[in-house]
C-alpha cells in the first residue's frame, strides 16, 4: 500500500520537522530547490527520528545548478534521508556519486524524469524507465505534461510494463490530474499532495484537504463580515464633531455602533440611516464655542472605546459632562491615564472608584504628558482628537507602546476629517530594556471638517473568528476584506499564512478564502491586537501541539477577565491551558474532539462566539448559557454560523 506524500516548498525548517513528526505513517518530500534551507537545516530535518519517511528532492533548471543541488542532496543522504530523488538531467558524474552514496547509506534511490511541456511516445517513456533501472533506481519516476487525454493514457500504460510498486508515473496539468490518483490505485508507492492549494509543487497536484472525507469540513459558504466597529465608531464621533454633512457607506449595525450613533445625537448631530448608508450632519464649532452636549450627558452603551474617547473630548466642553454606560462596561475600569488627564486640566469624578458613571469637568488645555502603554490605546486616541482643538502644540509620550495599530487607525480616520497635524518620529528604544517609546506631537487649532463619503471597512476582528474556524474545519470565502487595512486584527491573515494555513487572496474581488488546514503550534504576542486572543485561542485549541499566547495581561479588563474565563470554560470541553506569567500555553487537541458540557459566555461576546464555533466543530453537545451578548459586535453571528453549517 502506498503512502500519501506531502510535497513541501517555500517552508522553513520548523515546518518540515513539524509535518514529518505529525504524519509518521505518511511521507514528506522536501523540495530543497524551493526551500531556503542551509546544510545545517538539512542535517537537522533529515536526522529527526520518529517521523514520516523523508524524500530529498532538488530539481535544477540549468546545468550550473547541478553542483549546489548535489551538495544539498549529499547532506540529506548523510543525515538519514529515506529516499533521494536523482533527476536524469543531472550530470552523469553527479548521478553516479549520489547513487553510490545512497546505496552505501541505506537511502533508497528514485531516478526521475520530468517533461514540463508535453508527453513522449510510449516507446520513449519505456526507454527512459529502463535507463533509470540501469542506473540503480529503486523507484522509477516518470512525469510528463498532458496536452490531451491520449497523453494521460500513454503515461498510464507504463503500469502494464513495470512493477507498480516501483513506479511513479503520472502527468502534470489539468488533463493529467486524474493520473495521479489512478497511479496510486494501481499501486504506486506515493501520492504527492500539497498541504495547501498555493503550495503545489507541480501543476495539477491535489491539496491535502481534497483527500479528506466531506464530513470533516464542518463550515462552507460565503461570509459577509459586518462593518468594523472600531472604524465606524471613530468615524461617527468625528463626523458629529464637524460642522456639515458626512456620509458613511457600508455600515452594518451592532450594539457598539448604535451606541456611537447615540453619542453623535448627544453631540447635537442629525443622524439618519438608509440601508447601509449613514448620514451624519454635525453642528459643532469647537474652536470657537467649545463642545456642546445635549443635557450635558453622553451615554456610551457597553463600549469601552467610546467611553475612553469621550472622556478627553468632554474636556472640550465648558460645562461638566456626565458619561454613563451599561452592562459589563460598568464593571470595567475606565480611568486610564488619569494623571495625564489631570495635567491637561481635567477633573474626573467617578461614582465608584474607577468605574462609570464619571463626571468630567475642567477645560482641556495644551500640554506635554507621559503615559504608559500598559493601559492600551483607547484613551490616547481620545486625547489625540481633543488636543488637536487646543491653542498650542501638545505632545504625548508613550512608554511601553501597545495597541499601536489602533492609534494609527485613529490618525488615519481623523485625516479624512481634516486632522492631519500629527507628527510621530521614529520609534525609540530604551537602553537595555525591551520597551518601545513613541512620542506624538499634536498641532493645535485643527478644524474638524465633514467628509463627502467614506467607506467603512469590513471588520477584521469579526472575520478573525471565522477565519480561524475555516482553517480548523471549513471552506469559507470572505468578500470585501482589505489586506491593506490599518485595523490591527488584519494581522490574522499574515499569521495564518506564516503558519501554512490553506489560505489565499483574490485581489480583484478583495476575497479571502480559507480551507481546512494542517495547523502547527504558534507563538503570538497579543499586545498590539488583544481582540485576536479569542480566535487564536480557538485556533490553538485545535492545533496539534502546544501554542503560546503572550500579553494576556491586556485581557483582564475586557467584557470578562478574558484569559481566565476562556481557560475555565474551555477546560470543561477538555482543553488544557497553563498560565505562565503574562503568557498562556494552550495544549491543542490532536483528535479535535471536545467533550459535551454546559458552559457560560460570562456576557463576553468574543467568548460566546468562540464557544459557538467550538460547538459546531465537535459532534458532542455544548450548551451555552447566553449568546445574546454577541449583538455587541456581530448581531448576525448565530444566524450566519447556522447557515454555514447547513451547506
Amino acid at each position: 500500500m502506498g503512502r500519501i506524500c506531502y510535497s513541501l516548498k517555500d517552508v522553513d525548517k520548523g515546518y518540515c520537522i513539524f509535518l514529518s513528526s505529525l504524519r509518521p505513517e505518511d511521507a514528506v518530500e522536501i523540495r530543497l530547490d524551493a526551500c531556503e534551507l542551509d546544510e545545517e537545516d538539512i542535517q537537522e530535518i533529515f536526522s529527526t527520528r520518529n517521523r514520516a519517511q523523508l524524500i530529498a528532492t532538488c530539481h535544477i533548471s540549468l546545468p550550473s545548478q547541478a553542483e549546489d543541488a548535489a551538495r544539498k542532496l549529499t547532506a540529506a543522504i548523510l543525515a538519514g534521508a529515506d529516499y533521494v530523488d536523482i533527476p536524469l538531467d543531472f550530470p552523469e558524474r553527479s548521478r553516479l556519486w549520489l547513487t553510490s552514496l545512497a546505496m552505501n547509506k541505506g537511502t533508497r534511490v528514485i531516478v526521475s524524469f520530468h517533461n514540463h511541456t508535453d508527453t513522449e511516445p510510449l516507446p520513449r517513456l519505456e526507454q527512459i524507465a529502463r535507463q533509470a533501472l540501469q542506473e540503480g533506481a529503486d523507484i522509477i519516476k516518470i512525469v510528463t505534461t498532458a496536452r490531451s487525454a491520449e497523453d494521460a493514457a500513454t503515461v498510464m500504460k507504463l503500469y502494464d510494463i513495470f512493477n507498480p510498486e516501483n513506479l511513479l508515473a503520472f502527468a502534470m496539468g489539468p488533463l493529467g490530474r486524474d493520473t495521479r490518483f489512478l497511479a496510486f490505485e494501481k499501486g504506486a508507492p506515493f501520492l504527492f499532495v500539497s498541504p495547501t492549494r498555493e503550495g503545489a509543487t507541480a501543476p495539477g497536484q491535489p491539496a491535502w484537504v481534497e483527500l479528506q472525507p466531506g464530513r470533516e469540513v464542518k463550515l462552507r459558504g460565503e461570509v459577509h463580515v459586518p462593518a468594523s466597529k472600531s472604524f465606524a465608531q471613530r468615524a461617527i464621533v468625528l463626523a458629529a464633531l464637524a460642522s456639515g454633512t458626512t456620509k458613511l457607506y457600508g455600515l452594518t449595525l451592532s450594539d457598539d455602533i448604535s451606541a456611537a450613533m447615540g453619542v453623535a445625537r448627544s453631540l447635537g448631530a442629525d443622524v439618519s440611516q438608509e440601508g447601509s448608508i449613514l448620514t451624519i450632519t454635525g453642528h459643532q464649532d469647537i474652536l470657537r464655542n467649545g463642545l456642546t452636549v445635549k443635557d450635558n450627558t453622553l451615554h456610551v452603551g457597553e463600549s469601552a472605546l467610546l467611553a475612553r474617547i469621550c472622556i478627553p473630548l468632554a474636556g472640550l466642553a465648558r460645562e461638566e459632562i456626565l458619561i454613563t454606560g451599561e452592562k459589563t462596561l460598568l464593571h470595567r475600569k475606565v480611568d486610564d491615564h488619569r494623571a495625564a488627564l489631570r495635567k491637561l486640566g481635567l477633573r474626573l469624578k467617578f461614582t465608584d472608584r474607577s468605574y462609570l458613571p464619571v463626571r468630567v469637568g475642567g477645560l482641556i488645555h495644551t500640554g506635554d504628558v507621559e503615559v504608559t502603554g500598559e493601559c492600551g490605546s483607547q484613551m490616547i486616541s481620545g486625547m489625540l482628537i481633543a488636543l488637536s482643538q487646543c491653542e498650542a502644540m501638545s505632545s504625548i509620550r508613550i512608554d511601553g507602546v501597545t495597541s499601536e495599530p489602533y492609534i494609527e487607525l485613529t490618525r488615519y480616520i481623523a485625516s479624512f476629517f481634516g486632522l492631519s497635524g500629527y507628527v510621530c518620529p521614529e520609534l525609540e528604544e530604551k537602553p537595555d530594556e525591551d520597551e518601545r517609546i513613541r512620542t506624538w506631537y499634536i498641532h493645535p487649532s485643527q478644524q474638524i471638517t465633514p467628509v463627502i463619503g467614506l467607506e467603512v471597512e469590513r471588520d477584521w476582528s469579526a472575520a478573525a473568528m471565522l477565519l480561524a474556524a475555516g482553517a480548523i474545519a471549513g471552506d469559507l470565502s470572505f468578500p470585501g476584506l482589505d489586506l491593506n487595512s490599518r485595523q490591527s486584527d488584519a494581522v490574522i491573515y499574515s499569521l495564518l499564512k506564516e503558519n501554512q494555513a490553506d489560505l489565499w487572496w483574490e485581489a480583484e474581488r478583495k476575497l479571502v478564502r480559507v480551507r481546512k488546514s494542517i495547523l502547527r503550534p504558534f507563538f503570538f504576542d497579543i499586545n498590539d491586537a488583544p481582540d485576536l486572543f479569542a480566535p487564536l485561542f480557538l485556533l490553538a485549541a485545535f492545533t496539534e501541539g502546544n501554542s503560546v499566547l503572550a500579553g494576556i495581561g491586556r485581557l483582564r479588563n475586557k467584557e470578562s477577565d478574558r484569559a481566565a474565563t476562556f481557560a475555565a470554560e474551555f477546560s470543561k470541553l477538555g482543553i488544557r491551558t497553563v498560565l505562565d506569567g503574562d503568557s498562556m500555553v494552550v495544549y491543542g487537541q490532536e483528535n479535535r474532539v471536545l467533550k459535551a458540557a454546559e458552559v457560560s459566555s460570562h456576557g463576553d461576546h468574543r467568548l460566546a462566539m468562540a464557544l459557538m464555533v467550538a460547538s459546531v466543530l465537535t459532534d458532542n453537545p455544548i450548551v451555552i448559557d447566553d449568546i445574546d451578548c454577541v449583538t455587541k459586535s456581530f448581531p448576525d453571528f448565530p444566524l450566519l454560523l447556522d447557515k454555514l453549517k447547513r451547506h
